[in-house]
């Protein structure tokens, strides 16, 4: 009996090299394709699912505050930027109850790239509405950027 290779200069366990399927790799680069494509439309217009990516947030100052006929809801005047805002601009308005008071503090979010015509004046306002996890009540109401009490306005 022989001890040593069935085939003269082959290894009992060496087989034919086994390759991936070009199917894999034309798989492989269309999935590349497709992610890339979802973060250029991401970062650069804004939409699809990584939307956040084409987004920039900047910071306005809520300036009065009026109530509504739901007590756990307030309305907030926010002052527009010097450049006024895009009518898809998103202004949002968080409330922090701590207590005896209540600190609101604004931001708005834009497009990175849109180019749109403003609206407003410089000085201008916008109404934002707030909801609150508990009435408002007697509580104060202030800016958490500098922690100034905000006016009431009557609706």
């Amino acid at each position: 009996m022989t001890s040593g290779p069935l085939i003269p200069g082959m290894n009992e366990f060496d087989g034919p090299r086994r390759r991936v399927p070009r199917i894999v790799w034309w798989i492989a680069a269309a999935c590349g394709v497709v992610v890339l494509l979802i973060g250029v439309a991401g970062f650069g217009g804004g939409v699809g699912p990584l939307r956040t990516l084409g987004l920039v947030t900047s910071d306005l100052q809520p300036v009065a505050y009026r109530t509504t006929l739901d007590e756990s809801q307030i309305e907030v005047a926010v002052a527009l930027p010097p450049g006024g805002l895009c009518p898809d601009a998103d202004v949002q308005v968080t409330a922090f109850e701590r207590g005896a008071r209540v600190e609101l503090e604004a931001q708005v979010q834009s497009s990175r790239t849109s180019d749109c015509p403003v609206t407003g004046i410089v000085g201008d306002r916008v109404w934002a509405s707030v909801a609150l996890e508990a009435p408002l009540g007697e509580r104060q109401v202030i800016r958490a950027m500098d922690r100034e009490p905000l006016p009431r306005e009557d609706a």
